[in-house]
């Protein structure tokens, strides 16, 4: 039929010409629901130890509690990686979170105003992925153009997102533009892994401090024996913006 075959090459033509960043969000998209999502509908969480971080708390019995449950642990999870003993540290601030995908951290943040760049927001609500009665603010927009104005924001947060985004240096320059002087960055990131359709970008841990030279303090800093994905490592720095 060659009908069939016609739309097929046509087809095959507009996969190859294809948006580099409509791949990658089509690919984040398919682990989320393909890979996250049926755990939690199976009755565990993914990561797996989500009752520790909450103080031993049993699995919820309901897919809406295992959620929420996934939610709230990735705020002692984020304090705990940057070394933040103040249980109280998101209270009353304005919290900025870069890429949390469908795990929840901007829905169960204490913070004053909470809000999530996500830029598949839409999609995730169309998959079902995203909380219902959350008071955080969702924006579909890229990292590195985030309509929020200035030195608006106390609290950045990119955990396993900074190899996601289209421009990682970029991301850091909206970062630092949309930080109060004296606020805070925290990023967790994988370095030396090999990239891939979702996470395109090989950072190095010299290469990220490098970007933060200009206008940042780093306070804290690790390495972690594993990364978040396949290979490489994972790394913590934990920075303050410095005044202009």
């Amino acid at each position: 039929m060659p009908g069939l075959h016609q739309l097929r090459d046509r087809l095959r033509l507009r996969q190859r010409f294809r948006d580099p960043v409509e791949v990658k969000g089509d690919g984040e998209l398919r682990w989320w629901t393909e890979e996250w999502d049926p755990v939690l509908r199976a009755g565990g969480h993914s990561p797996s130890d989500v009752s520790s971080l909450l103080g031993g708390e049993p699995v919820a019995d309901t897919y809406e509690g295992r959620r929420w449950q996934q939610a709230r642990a990735e705020v002692p999870r984020v304090l705990r990686e940057a070394a933040i003993d103040d249980p109280a540290f998101f209270d009353g601030k304005v919290v900025v979170d870069i890429g949390p995908g469908a795990l929840g951290f901007p829905d169960a943040c204490p913070a004053r105003i909470s809000i999530g760049v996500e830029p598949l927001a839409r999609r995730f609500a169309d998959a079902g992925l995203l909380l219902s009665g959350s008071p955080a603010i969702y924006l579909a927009v890229r990292a590195e153009a985030i309509p929020l104005l200035s030195g608006s924001v106390d609290v950045v947060v990119a955990r396993n997102s900074l190899d996601h985004v289209d421009d990682p240096q970029a991301t850091l320059a909206e970062a630092r533009r949309l930080l109060l002087p004296g606020g805070t960055l925290i990023l967790n990131f994988d370095v030396e892994h090999t990239p891939t359709e979702t996470e395109p970008h090989a950072l190095t841990l010299a290469g990220v401090r490098s970007w933060l030279a200009d206008g940042f303090a780093v306070v804290h800093e690790r390495e972690l024996p594993h990364g978040h994905g396949g290979d490489g490592h994972a790394a913590i720095l934990v920075a303050t913006r410095l005044s202009p």
